[in-house]
């Protein structure tokens, strides 16, 4: 009998020993390094710049001094980091790169953004949509951390750094989580508090969830709506359907009109959605008719 207690002693130390390395792992997997942006000023309303007929892409305008070209990067709140695209940088004066990192200062507005850590990521070939427009790079949710910013959907502007709390948000906020530079909401879906990630960079989608959750909330008998789209090194097949159904965030009703899940994601991108709980992804779909206010400094989010 005591060898039998034992035994089931050894496997519950071993099962925990096992839970606790995991947490550690994924933890540290998906915990990215110290932001490395210096960011002054207040940017001002900076208009928004739609990429493709369902606003598939959110670019936002950029500028160099000395240099009168017009530059756009996308604003990705799902990527960690500010970074290049290293084939689109190459005639850029401004920017100098060394050891697979680039250097440079630039402005968003009146906000001006510098490091000499910027990411590099290798665009080997760009999408010929792209060529009349030159995009040279992703504005991460690096540019968030500790600031306060308001992304005005309908009106299609923003603002970093804001200095102030807008007016309309002050009585109209609810708490949210930066963890990891990720934007995770609570919001009640069929009566119940799940847990999004607010993804900018899924702009054409309202929400991205997996297979089974995707099977309940679609409407009975609609059409499946299928694409194929690149994301970053992954080439990823889209299921989209009608869905009558809304999210409630601190007393604001968002309609949710549409599901989407999707094929191809790399399993890092798998792991980190199992592991951290969430329901899905909240593209910018399901808020252009919305303002949002997102405070980095006291983790408070506001809707309108």
């Amino acid at each position: 009998m005591k060898i039998f207690k034992k035994i089931a002693i050894a496997i519950i130390a071993l099962i925990i020993l096992i839970v606790v390395g995991g947490y550690l792992y994924f933890d540290q997997k998906f915990t990215p390094e110290d932001n490395y942006l210096t960011v002054k000023n207040e940017s001002g309303r900076v208009p928004i710049t739609w990429l493709g007929t369902d606003k598939n892409v959110l670019l936002i305008p950029v500028k160099f001094p000395d240099d009168s070209s017009k530059y756009y990067m996308q604003f990705d709140t799902g990527s960690p980091y500010t970074l290049f695209y290293s084939n689109s940088i190459k005639n850029i004066k401004g920017i100098s790169v060394k050891n697979n990192r680039a250097k440079t200062s630039f402005q968003i507005g009146n906000t001006q953004i510098s490091s000499d850590k910027f990411k590099l990521f290798n665009n080997d070939k760009l999408d010929e949509e792209n060529d009349s427009i030159k995009i040279i790079g992703t504005i991460g949710a690096d540019i968030l951390e500790d600031r306060n910013t308001a992304i005005n959907l309908k009106g299609s502007q923003v603002a970093f750094n804001l200095l102030e709390k807008p007016k309309e948000f002050k009585n109209n906020l609810s708490d949210f989580k930066f963890k990891k530079r990720k934007i995770i909401i609570k919001a009640f879906l069929n009566g119940n508090e799940e847990k999004f990630i607010y993804d900018s960079g899924t702009s054409a989608y309202e929400l991205l969830t997996n297979k089974e959750i995707w099977k309940q909330l679609k409407s009975p008998n609609s059409k499946v709506v299928v694409e194929k789209a690149k994301s970053w090194e992954n080439t990823l097949t889209s299921y989209t359907a009608n869905c009558k159904n809304k999210l409630l965030l601190n007393s604001k009703e968002i309609p949710l009109n549409e599901v989407t899940y999707v094929e191809g994601f790399s399993e890092k991108q798998y792991l980190m959605m199992k592991f951290s709980g969430m329901t899905g992804m909240l593209g910018n779909k399901i808020f252009l008719k919305n303002c949002i206010y997102i405070d980095c400094i006291d983790n408070k989010i506001g809707i309108n």
